[in-house]
């Protein structure tokens, strides 16, 4: 960032009041990047492929992951599934529909839950809770809201 020079007279006054103004408006801007609102229209992927290649630009995927991921099967039905890394699994579902309905199994509480997870139109993102280094919540808000979702906490607030 650059600096300001101290100048004479008046104009030291407004490059003080300058400086005041640029620090107040940078704090909310920190502010506002770290609590970002959910996207109001939630984005969708084509494939398991394309959520993993957007995850991987914004995150940074492991090509050598080897974990299985965890998989879920209702109305006879199995989404698209991919490994990020050792701990973040991707989901693709066909729909909203059967998003939310993930959703709401997972929102429900029960054993091996996520703390919290990203979701869009038509997905998932979440850490397994299988000892791995994964990502912070933070980490998690961010990504999902990058990907144009948002973040759903399990747990109650965070």
């Amino acid at each position: 960032m650059g600096r300001l020079k101290r100048t004479r007279g008046a104009s030291a006054g407004f490059a003080g009041a300058v400086l005041i103004t640029g620090g107040l408006l940078s704090g909310c801007a920190s502010r506002a990047a770290e609590e970002q609102p959910p996207a109001t229209e939630l984005s969708s992927f084509e494939s398991v492929e394309e959520l993993s290649a957007a995850v991987n630009g914004l995150y940074g995927c492991d090509p050598e992951t080897e974990q299985e991921p965890v998989t879920i099967s209702f109305d006879g039905y199995l989404p698209e599934y991919a490994m990020c890394t050792e701990a973040l699994q991707l989901v693709r579902f066909h729909n909203a529909e059967d998003r939310e309905k993930v959703s709401g199994m997972l929102t429900g509480g029960g054993e091996n839950v996520p703390p919290g997870f990203g979701e869009g139109g038509n997905w998932h993102v979440f850490v397994l809770q299988n000892g791995a280094e994964a990502p912070s919540e933070k980490d998690m808000k961010d990504l999902a809201y990058q990907l144009g979702g948002r973040y759903v906490s399990v747990t109650g607030p965070r």
